[in-house]
Formats: structure tokens, C-alpha cells, sequence
């Protein structure tokens, strides 16, 4: 897995990189197949703004949040990404549905 760190307008510390390393590794635990996740950190007047960029075999995930606080900004992110990961883990394992609403499988 690879992690980008970019800043806009602010100079990357290696506090915030390790912190934000720290927290894209905890996504490992729902996928094995996340090849990039890419984090944008930025300021824009008196907010804290992160954006991620996640591409998973098949999908990209995308989740952004603003905060005034740095950290708290990662936090809410990494959060949204665990959701979109456990919503995308839920629509692989239903059985799909034909146009009568049965499923396709045989059960």
C-alpha cells in the first residue's frame, strides 16, 4: 500500500505524516487490496481541511472534512474511509437481485 501526503499552503510535518501513516494503516484491516491512498492537507482561512483519495481494485473511495484542528480533520477522515469500506464490503456480499426480485443465486 502506498500513502501520499501532500500539503497546500502548509508545510507537512513529520508529526502530522507519522500521525497520518498511523491511521491510513488501520484501513489494511478491511482490505488487503488498497493500492494507494492519497491524503491532501490544506488550510483555507481558519479551517483544517483533509481530503483522501483511496484506489481499491475495482473502486476508489473519496472522503474529505474540515476542522480546525489538524488531527481531529485526519480522524473524521480515516472515519468516513472505514465506512465507505464497510458500505462497499456489504454490497459485494449481497446476492444480486433480477428484475422480479429474486435473487440470482440459487439458495
Amino acid at each position: 500500500m502506498e500513502i501520499i501526503i501532500h500539503g497546500r499552503n502548509l508545510d507537512t510535518t513529520e508529526a502530522i505524516k507519522n500521525y497520518v501513516r498511523k491511521k491510513a494503516s488501520k484501513l489494511t484491516k478491511y482490505s488487503n487490496k488498497i493500492n494507494k491512498i492519497q491524503f491532501t492537507l490544506k488550510i483555507e482561512g481558519q479551517k483544517q481541511i483533509v481530503e483522501s483519495v483511496c484506489s481499491i481494485v475495482g473502486t476508489t473511495l473519496v472522503a474529505e472534512n474540515a476542522n480546525s484542528d489538524m488531527y481531529a480533520a485526519i480522524d473524521l477522515v480515516v472515519d468516513k474511509l472505514e465506512k465507505q469500506f464497510i458500505r462497499q464490503k456489504g454490497k459485494l456480499r449481497k446476492p444480486r437481485r433480477n428484475r422480479k426480485g429474486e435473487t440470482t443465486m440459487e439458495e
